[in-house]
């Protein structure tokens, strides 16, 4: 009995050492989910409400409200010790943006509704703090946070849903976005590597510019998201 006892133990311990990441692992995986976008249109509203196009009175009583996006991730993570590793991700951040609604006396309708959205890939560099490392457990939960960088792709897009059209594809004038990210992560043993979780907010320190109508670039939206993702890793 002793002996299966003993037995027992040590494949427990084996079973633990695959699991958990230790100093000098490398890691890969890809997460997938959904974001939560906060952002702040106030520049976009600023030109509709100016806008030449509106007529003598323009665009008023705005209100902007949050939408849901989706987002693809690839992953790489160096542990430099068993409790403190650096992650560099490739996330693919799909239609993200904001609903905005306004009206316009003059227009005959009460309220206008746009749908405004564009697509990044963001690069963020990240500082993890596993506090499950620091106790040897094979399972993962601690903080993370480090600096992003963000590259749109393609033409923000607003589209008219009052009228069932688009309002326009402008060009992106911005090169990139800069900004922070901060969030917690969670892993779980599973096969031969670990189920992921991971809860963040992203910030932008600088907002988005499109060329609009007359080739003016308008700032349309500043960057503010939660998102949660899943997916799957392997340390080796």
């Amino acid at each position: 009995m002793k002996r299966i006892l003993i037995l027992a133990c040590v494949f427990s311990v084996i079973a633990a050492n695959l699991h958990a990441q230790t100093a000098g692992q490398f890691s890969i995986g890809a997460r997938f989910g959904a974001a939560m976008g906060f952002n702040n249109p106030s520049g976009f509203q600023d030109e509709m409400r100016t806008w030449p196009g509106a007529g003598v009175q323009n665009f008023n009583d705005f209100v902007d409200q949050p939408s849901v996006n989706f987002n693809f991730t690839g992953t790489v993570n160096y542990a430099i010790t068993n409790w403190f590793s650096l992650q560099v991700e490739l996330n693919f951040m799909v239609s993200q943006g904001y609903d905005l609604i306004f009206s316009h006396p003059t227009s005959g309708q009460t309220s206008i509704l746009l749908d405004v959205d564009y697509h990044s890939i963001d690069i963020p560099l990240l500082f993890r703090l596993n506090l499950f490392g620091i106790t040897g457990s094979p399972n993962a939960f601690g903080i993370q946070a480090g600096p992003h960088i963000s590259i749109p792709i393609g033409r923000a897009e607003i589209y008219d849903d009052t009228r069932g059209g688009y309002l326009g594809r402008f060009e992106i004038s911005t090169a990139a976005t800069f900004g922070f990210t901060a969030g917690i992560f969670a892993g779980i043993p599973l096969g031969p590597g670990r189920v992921v979780g991971d809860l963040r907010f992203i910030f932008d320190t600088n907002a988005v510019e499109m060329n609009f109508f007359d080739n003016r670039d308008v700032r349309f939206m500043e960057r503010r998201a939660l998102l949660f993702t899943v997916g799957y890793e392997i340390s080796f």
